[in-house]
């Protein structure tokens, strides 16, 4: 019997010790074809009429590329965002999209954490001065500098990445709240020590509004500026998911004003930013270019759960980690 074929897509450049992982990992029995970062979407709708498997960081393809992919039974992506997957196309050739399992659910929340750090200490403002020879000079060392000790921390989505901050964060002796259209069992929300709240009155009550959903058309600039005025003036924002979440002119004209203290953003709306981007000039946010999930461990983690995932299929099993959107028909 012929092995079957997984595709590898980069989507993104990948260093040379995480492209090692590809085929180090790949498990047994299957046959490996892997692609440069830099290929066009008609060569990789060419290539995978010829898979069984893609796997990758997987950028918008068109309807026919997957109406034409008979053999393919697995889209796995590397990525906890699926965006820029077309869904509909798949979702029509009724080929699963499952997503990473929260393969760099810890990264991403060790990240938030760190910005958020970040932000209440003036890690970057105190790097500079020090840096600068002028030490504490015209940064007060006391003025709006906070612990997280005591504050109440509201996470918007509750997801993997969510429930990682949630146990982390919960060491600083935080109280945690969330909002989620889907809400665990009382028991989780038990066990996890957090407390649900509709997203107006999270906004309202949170010290540290962290966003942890995916970007689809309910979640697009959803904190606007209505949702920014509701936040309390001491509150920063921190920003790991998607920066099509936030109505940016809106977050800046906030910051300036200093109707809320500070953000820390892994992501924007544009990346990377135009120059003239407003926000890049503000002294009360931290920004970091889209690096929350990559790390060693994270790779190894995608690998190691894409891998498996396709495992499963090729054993006849149904997928984990299909997407919301194609739960129905792949249940």
């Amino acid at each position: 019997m012929a092995e079957e074929t997984i595709l590898f897509t980069q989507g993104i450049e990948m260093p040379p010790d995480v492209l090692d992982l590809v085929p180090r990992m790949k498990p047994e029995g299957f046959t490996l074809k892997m692609l440069p970062p830099r290929v066009s979407r008609d060569q990789i709708a060419a290539e995978m009429r010829e898979a069984e498997y893609l796997l990758g960081f997987v950028w918008f393809l068109p309807d026919e590329a997957y109406a034409a992919a008979n053999r393919l039974k697995l889209v796995q992506v590397l990525s906890a965002g699926y965006d820029m997957v077309n869904i509909e196309g798949a979702r029509k050739a009724r080929i699963p999209i499952c997503s990473n399992g929260g393969a760099n659910s810890v990264a991403v929340a060790e990240h938030a954490i760190m910005l958020m750090l970040a932000v209440y200490r003036k890690l970057i403002a105190f790097h500079h001065n020090v840096a600068s020879g002028q030490w504490h000079r015209g940064i007060p060392r006391a003025v709006d500098i906070f612990e997280l000790e005591g504050k109440t921390v509201g996470l918007v989505g509750f997801g993997n990445i969510g429930r990682q901050v949630a146990r982390r964060v919960r060491a600083f002796d935080t109280r945690v709240i969330y909002y989620d259209s889907f809400r665990p069992s009382p028991a989780e929300e038990a066990e996890l020590g957090v407390e649900y709240l509709p997203l107006d009155k999270l906004l309202e009550t949170a010290d540290i509004v962290s966003l942890h959903v995916a970007l689809n058309d309910s979640t697009r600039r959803m904190i606007n500026a209505d949702a920014l005025s509701r936040m309390k003036p001491k509150s920063i924002l921190i920003n790991t998911c998607r920066g099509e979440v936030v109505d940016e002119p809106a977050l800046a004209e906030a910051l300036a004003q200093g109707r809320i203290l500070g953000a820390g953003l892994d992501t924007l709306d544009k990346e990377p930013p135009d120059p003239a981007n407003p926000i890049l000039a503000l002294p009360n946010v931290v920004l970091t270019p889209h690096s929350a999930g990559p790390t060693v461990d994270s790779f190894r983690k995608r690998f190691h759960n894409g891998y498996a995932n396709i495992r499963r299929v090729a054993r006849g099993e149904p997928p984990l980690w299909v997407i919301p959107e194609m739960r129905d028909l792949f249940p």
